[in-house]
């Protein structure tokens, strides 16, 4: 069984609120206020662990029209609120370690109190562990930081151990390892800090911008612009290429295609690409494509369904209703011509698959000149617009009939308008 972020968060939850429990028990019971001072650390910890939760939760929520690219930055949120806890707790641990050098809060040595730090200190390596192998594989910030946080507090009792073993030999020793412990916290907060604070400002991820470059050099493509950013364990990249001014815009949608299909498969960390074209008038009639072909030479692009007659409307559907997504298995096809429906049929979508709809390259392959979807992602409706056509954002309650009435009065005005003209 794979354990999940989300998973991590909770068992992380559990054990520490069972650790913190034990150690403030015992150490009231063996009368260490070390131990004690440990177990509240441990008992706050819950509320790290907690957060950090509710921010992959949130995080995973599907876009919606409010929210386009998710909600992605949640998570580095709760990394941001566990950063805080972090440089609290190593503030806190510093100033217990002074008041112990001026003779306050005296540590009383105890053997059953040394054995149940040891304890604790196995199984918080064990969950630190597995939240930092977790949080690699899943590339979550939140999960990562959360690790540092109970690499701390193993770190934390480790030094509670040592000065409870030294306590006899060396009144101050559990004073000057906590001091040091509490200083390594503050650093390790700073330093997971800056790193989520430059994902909350959009910083760009220059290494991703290095490969994005390279696949376009390789491919024969200029960019004339890049940006990237980081939001929660995605990057997103805008990049606008120069393409010669005589290319048709099919040739154009099938670069920008193959290029977004390009960037996909060999820099897995991207989650959106938005590409925009900026022509550019050049001598030669030709260039080199994808495939080494040139563009002269290419294959136009694949043709299906009826013959169109008019203008060509295309609607995501579902048992005969408006879908409340673009990309679908069923699209409605409907030809306007000189504001009348000439023709009205259902077409299934034969590039459709479960994780990847393929509802633009449907769109081209039936040569539609308009959409009608109540909701369209970014990548698509950069795409859609890249080759003209035009895009209705409808209401998702409303029927199909009213839909197609809208777009035939639009239709009947442009008509109208281009006579009196």
């Amino acid at each position: 069984m794979e354990l999940s972020p989300k998973t991590i968060s909770l068992i992380s939850v559990f054990s520490n609120l069972c650790l913190g429990i034990l150690k403030v028990v015992f150490g009231y019971l063996f009368q260490s206020i070390a131990l004690m001072a440990d177990g509240i650390h441990s008992t706050l910890d819950v509320f790290s662990s907690f957060i950090t939760f509710l921010g992959l939760k949130i995080s995973e929520k599907p876009t919606d029209e409010k929210h386009p690219y998710g909600y992605l930055r949640a998570e580095n949120i709760a990394g941001f609120i566990v950063t805080i806890f972090l440089f609290a707790t190593g503030a806190w641990i510093v100033y217990e370690s002074v008041e112990r050098f001026l003779g306050e809060n005296p540590v009383i040595f105890s053997l059953s109190a040394i054995l149940v730090t040891i304890f604790c200190i196995i199984i918080q390596e064990i969950v630190a562990r597995l939240k930092f192998s977790v949080g690699k594989k899943f590339q979550s910030i939140a999960l990562i930081a959360d690790a540092k946080h109970s690499r701390a507090d193993v770190i934390s009792s480790l030094g509670v151990l040592v000065g409870l073993a030294l306590l006899k030999y060396f009144p101050f020793a559990d004073a000057a390892v906590a001091l040091i412990i509490g200083l390594y916290i503050i650093f390790e907060a700073i330093f997971i800090g800056k790193e989520i604070t430059e994902s909350l400002l959009d910083v760009a991820n220059k290494e991703i911008e290095e490969r994005i470059r390279k696949i376009c050099l390789a491919h024969k493509i200029e960019i004339d612009s890049l940006k990237t950013r980081k939001v929660g364990n995605y990057n997103f990249a805008e990049l606008k290429i120069k393409l010669p001014l005589k290319l048709k815009l099919d040739e154009v949608g099938k670069i920008t295609k193959q290029l977004e299909e390009r960037l996909f498969n060999n820099i897995p960390e991207l989650k959106y690409v938005v590409i925009s074209v900026e022509p550019y008038d050049v001598k030669k009639s030709t260039i080199v494509g994808f495939l080494g072909k040139k563009f002269c030479e290419e294959e136009g692009l694949e043709r299906i369904g009826p013959k169109k007659v008019g203008r060509r409307i295309v609607i995501p559907v579902k048992d005969n209703k408006l879908f409340d997504k673009f990309g679908s298995e069923f699209y409605l096809l409907v030809d306007i011509k000189e504001g009348k429906v000439q023709r009205k049929e259902i077409m299934k979508n034969p590039y459709f698959e479960k994780d990847s709809p393929k509802g633009v390259r449907f769109v081209k392959a039936v040569r539609a000149d308009e959409v009608a979807t109540p909701i369209i992602g970014p990548n698509a409706k950069q795409n859609l617009e890249n080759l003209g056509i035009k895009i209705h954002l409808v209401n998702p309650h409303q029927s199909l009939e009213e839909i197609l009435e809208l777009i035939t009065k639009e239709q009947e005005n442009k008509i109208s308008n281009e006579k009196q003209r």
